[in-house]
């Protein structure tokens, strides 16, 4: 099973994602965080496979610690607007829209691409 975590500011986001994991086959979500910087943090702890990420929140501070983990998890970008985040300091295996994800399959097969 794919380890997933979630950070966004948006709360009702984070329950449509654990919504659409509750329909997957192979990835579950670990946790959900709408504290950037508490997200950040139990993503070194918890070593998830994917972050989910939406760069859209008012701060980042602490996001260059997943670059000293030895196997950093995939990054997937789910943001309401991509464009400005060519100045991400971690890099990112994959962005989407948050208008394209419609069903727990499409997410799905976006997180199993990354891998």
């Amino acid at each position: 099973m794919i380890k997933c975590l979630a950070i966004d500011d948006d709360v009702l986001f984070l329950k449509l994602l654990k919504v659409f994991f509750e329909d997957m086959n192979s990835a579950e979500l670990i946790s959900t965080y709408s504290n950037p910087v508490e997200g950040i943090m139990a993503c070194v702890k918890e070593r998830p496979d994917v972050l989910l990420l939406d760069l859209e929140m008012p701060y980042l501070d602490g996001i260059e610690a997943l670059e000293t983990l030895d196997s950093p998890p995939k990054v997937i970008v789910i943001s309401g607007h991509l464009e400005g985040t060519d100045a991400v300091q971690i890099p990112v295996d994959k962005f989407i829209s948050k208008s394209e994800i419609k069903s727990a399959a499409f997410l799905e097969q976006a997180i199993n691409e990354v891998l």
